[in-house]
């Protein structure tokens, strides 16, 4: 990279996006991962070594670089979520040149135009009571592992938590006397979450007689990993994904499905739901910035839209229209029969 850019996206990452936007920690750390497979990219494609500057960022590049995101075969097979979250921080920085930088405002335009694109939104995976169940029968409770793992998923499920709220549980947010945790969530934001008894002492359990002793940096964290480390998002999903697959052999409806650990926060807001618990209860509950997070589990249980169509009923004259008549032909009588 030139001076140029590199001093630009310098002031980009250590000022705008930390002063002045005040982004978290994981913002930074994914920003950063697009820049450098941007300019990685962009490296490929050229025999030049000369170092980058802003204006070698054009539209026709991005583009590219969007689509090798997207590519299955030469690329890196990305979705479209991903490839919108890669534009975005994208973005970010031109709308930071535009602050900053005028003489780089036409650029910067051009780049801003670039569309999000569209997709079909799936219907969030998540667990039934019985697969919950089940998944949580394969943990191992004699042993200190498997007293953490079980606590990791009352907590999940209890509380909807994220894999990086899990991985970053302190245990000064845990009131027990009263039964609640104040979760700091994503964006910094915090909220507060009661907790069942029985999450209360599974929970107090593992820190009494089971949690690893941790190294200096790990103290004030929950969840030990076996080195004495704070455990990752990453250790916590790869533990979700464990007693998943152990599940998954004894019982047919886990086998083709993509559970992970954000399916458990899907069940806990489904499981919600289902208890008649109000949008905004749910809403305060995930942490969700805005109701229509919360929306989206509406659509998810068409076994309940199911039993609701039953109580409904249709109008009798309908199911009556819909009866044979005295002589009507056997075809006729056999086809009526066929559509009941």
């Amino acid at each position: 990279m030139t001076h140029d850019l590199a001093s630009h996206l310098k002031t980009f990452f250590l000022s705008y996006l930390r002063q002045h936007r005040g982004v978290s920690p994981l913002t930074l750390k994914s920003y950063g991962n697009t820049f450098r497979l941007l300019l990685q990219f962009l490296a490929s494609r050229r025999r030049s070594r000369r170092p980058f500057t802003v204006k070698d960022l054009e539209v026709k590049h991005i583009l590219d670089f969007l689509q090798h995101l997207e590519d299955k075969h030469v690329g890196r097979g990305n979705c479209s979520i991903t490839r919108n979250q890669r534009l975005a921080a994208i973005q970010s920085f031109f709308k930071y040149l535009l602050i900053f930088e005028p003489s780089h405002e036409n650029l910067a335009k051009r780049v801003l135009e670039i569309p999000r694109k569209k997709f079909v939104k799936k219907s969030p995976e998540y667990l039934s009571r019985q697969e919950l169940e089940l998944v949580l029968t394969q943990i191992d409770r004699s042993t200190p592992d498997g007293i953490r793992d079980l606590s990791i998923f009352a907590f999940l499920y209890n509380t909807g938590s994220r894999a990086q709220e899990v991985a970053g549980a302190r245990i000064h947010w845990f009131d027990f006397p009263n039964r609640r945790v104040n979760i700091t969530g994503k964006g910094d934001k915090t909220r507060i979450t009661p907790l069942w008894p029985s999450t209360v002492i599974c929970l107090q359990r593992y820190i009494a007689h089971y949690r690893r002793s941790p190294n200096t940096q790990a103290a004030p964290f929950l969840f030990i990993n076996q080195r004495g480390g704070a455990l990752t998002r990453f250790g916590v999903r790869s533990i979700v994904k464990k007693y998943v697959r152990l599940a998954a052999k004894v019982c047919p409806s886990l086998e083709k499905r993509k559970i992970a650990t954000h399916s458990l926060r899907h069940t806990t807001a489904v499981h919600l739901l289902k208890s008649r618990n109000e949008l905004n209860v749910i809403k305060d509950w995930l942490g969700h910035a805005s109701i229509k997070s919360t929306k989206r589990y509406l659509h998810t249980d068409v076994d309940d839209k199911l039993r609701t169509l039953e109580r409904f009923g249709p109008p009798d004259y309908v199911v009556s229209s819909l009866t044979p008549n005295e002589g009507e032909d056997t075809d006729l009588l056999l086809g009526w029969l066929k559509d009941l």
